[in-house]
């Protein structure tokens, strides 16, 4: 192979490989000279004699190195690990396990449980690829073994080494190798099509951790035992002592959440207890668990353990509601909007004056189950849709069979009617920071039809849509383009102006909607009854309109399929 003479030229015999290989000497040693003579700009043009494999013992080596001489992890980076990555990679024949390139250990599957000399290997050098260690050089000097479990590596082959020639349940193994191995396995789906051997050995880690009380164990067990899996029968009573020591020993508050639900659904003793219930819902409710705050709402609304408080609850339901709509407008499908719109729908039915909102509530928490189902499905989902689907039912009856809300469909919404403006402003005030272009076009003699499109937050990024819902029309989705018509029946308006001149499209970035001033309207010829639609663009008025009734075009529900 020819030398390239614009970089230094190093020549490495097999020999100082392998000892290289094993840290026996450093990529300093190899170059000469000082440290900062080891990287040039232009770098070198390193020959081998000959390509070595390593060997998992030669990996042994280097990691006792590291580990008895407290190599600093500057020190491993800059004389063992970049050069192995930049000029050694296929000397090493690391190409034959991970792939052509070093970037390629980022993205290789680890091997479960490593059977092999070279899963072994593949594991732990994954494992120090995939701890990003450039990204925590300290100010301070550290030794490498502060970033990276260096004994359990080192056990890892010496057992490894030890016990290859035995049956592979009769091996032992490492506390994280058994961590990884439970981590991988604690799916009901794998676990039930894994092999008996696979579940023995998910068995036997487990135990013997749960027994040492570390937290992945007691999690798979606790969660295992509440209600059965492939490994473990159901087990209420085991299952809340495991959850016991996970909310009070590592603070998981998902632990006394479920220990709520044990209690209330009378798991143990066959009847509910509801101040124990009370008692984990309230404690899962301190560490922000949403389900944990709506049953203790639910539990104030029905008066079990507590005294009833239906104003309290309320409460609670409209925060949850408001929390839980803003994370499913960002994107978050599987949180629980579903379940708190639903309980903030069945608290209105209480409320004669609340029926148009109710019914809007409901449509939400029906798309939102029907997304979560699509997107991120929970055991219990279409249980909870059915729930939704029988509220939902019951609320257009009740708004059909009302003498007192007439046309409950009809889309022509007179502006002071309850909920009529709201998906206007919510959909243009509810986003600060975007910018709109307002178009205006006749659509009749005395109709004008406003279309608002909303641009990218920044130039080329996809457009925030808004959770958008229009219960006359039985629209609820995702939209960035909101249309609706009104009635302009004066030769004097400002609509009529901008109309006819060049002003039909404009950008606006606030929406203000008020009582107008009373002798302005009557000028406009709307004394009485109307809204005042005042847009906005930096502080300017850009158009303007008195609006006594509004019709709402039918949008498309724009929800992002990919």
């Amino acid at each position: 192979m020819s030398k390239n003479k614009s970089q230094p030229y190093i020549f490495v015999t097999q020999q100082k490989l392998i000892d290289f290989c094993r840290y026996d000497i450093g990529w300093f040693d190899l170059v000469g000279g000082t440290e900062d003579d080891a990287y040039p700009a232009n770098g070198f043009d390193v020959q081998c004699e000959v390509d070595y494999p390593m060997q998992l013992e030669d990996l042994r080596i280097a990691l006792s190195h590291f580990a008895d001489d407290e190599v600093l992890l500057e020190d491993f980076l800059f004389d063992w690990w970049y050069p192995i990555m930049v000029y050694f990679f296929h000397n090493l024949c690391l190409d034959d396990l991970f792939g052509p390139e070093p970037d390629s250990m980022n993205a290789v599957e680890l091997p479960t449980l490593p059977l092999t000399e070279e899963d072994v290997l593949i594991t732990i050098m994954a494992v120090i690829a995939h701890s990003d260690l450039d990204k925590k050089l300290p100010y301070q000097p550290l030794p490498l073994s502060h970033f990276i479990d260096l004994e359990s590596m080192i056990s890892m082959i010496e057992l490894f080494q030890e016990d290859k020639d035995l049956p592979v349940p009769e091996r032992r193994y490492t506390q994280p190798q058994k961590t990884a191995f439970i981590n991988h396995w604690d799916n009901n789906l794998l676990l039930d099509d894994a092999s008996e051997d696979i579940k023995t050995l998910f068995r036997q880690f487990t135990d013997e951790l749960c027994d040492k009380q570390v937290f992945e164990a007691l999690k798979a067990k606790a969660y295992a035992c509440y209600g059965g899996n492939a490994v473990y029968a159901c087990d209420f009573a085991e299952s809340a002592k495991l959850l016991d020591i996970l909310w009070r020993k590592f603070s998981f508050g998902y632990a006394a959440n479920t220990l709520g639900y044990i209690y209330y659904n009378g798991r143990i003793g066959g009847k509910p207890d509801f101040e124990k219930a009370f008692y984990y819902f309230s404690v899962a409710s301190s560490f922000n668990i949403i389900e944990a705050r709506y049953k203790v709402a639910d539990m104030f609304m029905k008066g079990e353990y507590v005294l009833p408080n239906p104003p309290l609850a309320f409460s609670t339901y409209v925060k949850l509601y408001d929390e839980t709509r803003f994370l499913f407008e960002n994107g978050d499908y599987g949180c629980d909007f579903a379940d708190c719109a639903l309980r903030l729908g069945k608290a209105l039915a209480s409320l004669p004056s609340q029926r148009i909102r109710r019914y809007a509530v409901l449509l939400e928490a029906d798309y939102a189950i029907g997304k979560r189902i699509a997107k991120a499905y929970e055991y219990g989902d279409k249980d909870v849709q059915a729930n939704i689907r029988k509220e939902l039912a019951a609320a257009r009856a009740d708004l059909l069979t009302d003498p007192d809300y007439p046309r409950p469909f009809d889309r022509w919404r007179d502006v002071h009617s309850d909920f009529a403006l709201e998906p206007i402003e919510s959909f243009v005030n509810n986003h600060n920071d975007s910018v709109y272009t307002l178009k205006l076009a006749r659509t009749g003699a005395d109709h004008v039809k406003f279309t608002i499109t909303r641009f990218p937050a920044v130039a080329g990024a996809d457009v925030h849509m808004s959770f958008s819902t229009q219960p006359w029309s039985e629209f609820c989705g995702m939209i960035s383009k909101f249309e609706f018509t009104v009635i302009d029946d004066n030769e004097h308006s400002m609509l009529k102006s901008i109309l006819d001149s060049d002003m039909k499209d404009t950008n606006f970035d606030k929406l203000v909607i008020e009582e107008p001033d009373g002798k302005l309207a009557a000028l406009a010829g709307k004394p009485r009854g109307v809204k005042s639609f005042k847009f906005y663009s930096h502080g300017l008025l850009v158009c303007f309109a008195y609006v006594d009734k509004i019709f709402y075009n039918k949008p498309k529900d724009e929800f992002p399929e990919g």
